[in-house]
């Protein structure tokens, strides 16, 4: 019986072994490098440098419509960062893009020490939350304040000139960071990427399920459950939600996460092209659940989440506090998504998850 055992397990094994080799996995990185992470990239350097020409362009003439044009461009340049968030890997983590563009929320006290000092080093830890597009938020919208009277910080205000100053660091160093990512993946990265085939910690295959799961975590978390209470013992922190000072586009920045993530685990282009992606692969590997097919169960999920997240209303500050079934409802069915997707997919994959998250989930 132990002998039949045994048997059985090494017959599986090798089974498991002739799909994984039957599936092109070197065909599904070229389509991620290829078809999802360049574009990605591409449409997020274009938006962050047609920001910068609106922001000169205010600079150059401070009225309120030029400051309107910059928040519209700013706003744009926002919703790309969410299709690039995910490849924290390889020259974005290298160049720790996650926490130098979207640290929220943004430490406001230490932003106006570092205009009111004139003196200041973006690298240092102590100012990894008072930089990244959350500053660059909080700096061109202000809170409680008129139009009229954030022009006046930027043009006769004693510190307008620092502010500037500090304004052009930050965005220069988002632009620096994002050109020398890009530049990295062009020069030899992607090649890299694209031939490392296997399954085990530090493959392109186990880096891209484990970012694609940290980019779930940080947007059940940072982006609904943390200003919706569920870190605060269910008081709301509606001053917690992304892009706070805008006011009008929190939802609309996770609905756009929310579709990146999906686009990625199916290896979708972000102009709809259906190339081989993760949910390919968990097809090849006969993958289940619950007695049915764990991709289905997936793309079920996604379907899911995105019909509850699409009934919450901006901004998300209000519906926090005002609409909290209606969010919290949203946030469950994105719990019940990062199951699947960390627990069950990477299984199937014979996938490490190495990060923590802390939460349980």
């Amino acid at each position: 019986f132990a002998g039949l055992l045994v048997d059985c397990k090494k017959k599986k094994t090798t089974e498991e072994e002739e799909l994984e080799i039957s599936f092109d996995k070197s065909g599904m990185l070229s389509n991620y490098s290829d078809n999802v992470i360049a574009p990605n990239f591409h449409l997020a350097k274009q938006a962050l440098d047609s920001f910068a020409l609106a922001y000169n362009d205010f600079i150059q003439n401070k009225t309120v419509s030029n400051l309107v044009v910059a928040r519209q461009k700013i706003n744009r340049a926002y919703h790309q960062y969410q299709l690039i968030s995910i490849f924290e890997f390889g020259p974005s983590e290298n160049e720790i893009i996650r926490a130098s563009f979207d640290t929220h929320p943004t430490d406001t006290v230490q932003i106006l020490s570092n205009i009111n000092t004139g003196s200041y080093n973006l690298a240092l830890a102590s100012n990894i939350d008072a930089k990244g597009l959350p500053a660059l938020d909080y700096l061109l919208y202000g809170k409680n304040i008129s139009d009229a009277s954030v022009v006046t910080l930027f043009d006769t205000d004693v510190n307008a000139a620092n502010r500037i100053a500090y304004f052009n660091a930050c965005l220069s160093e988002m632009q620096t960071k994002l050109n020398t990512v890009i530049n990295a993946w062009n020069s030899g990265y992607k090649n890299s990427f694209n031939s490392n085939t296997g399954s085990e910690i530090g493959s392109s295959l186990g880096l891209l399920v484990n970012q694609l799961n940290y980019e779930v975590d940080l947007m059940k978390n940072a982006k609904i459950g943390i200003p919706l209470g569920k870190k605060s013992l269910g008081v709301q922190l509606p001053e917690k939600c992304e892009a706070y000072y805008a006011n009008t586009i929190s939802v609309s920045l996770t609905k756009t996460c929310l579709a990146t993530i999906e686009n990625v685990y199916l290896g979708r282009s972000i102009n709809g092209a259906d190339g081989l992606g993760l949910d390919d692969y968990l097809d090849a590997l006969d993958a289940q659940h619950n007695s049915g097919s764990l991709n289905n169960a997936i793309k079920n999920q996604f379907a899911v989440a995105k019909s509850k997240l699409a009934l919450v209303n901006e901004p998300l500050s209000n519906a926090v506090i005002n609409d909290m079934a209606t969010v919290d409802a949203a946030y469950v069915e994105m719990v019940k998504l990062l199951v699947l997707l960390k627990t069950d997919m990477p299984s199937a994959m014979g996938i490490v998850i190495t990060y923590q998250d802390g939460d349980g989930d």
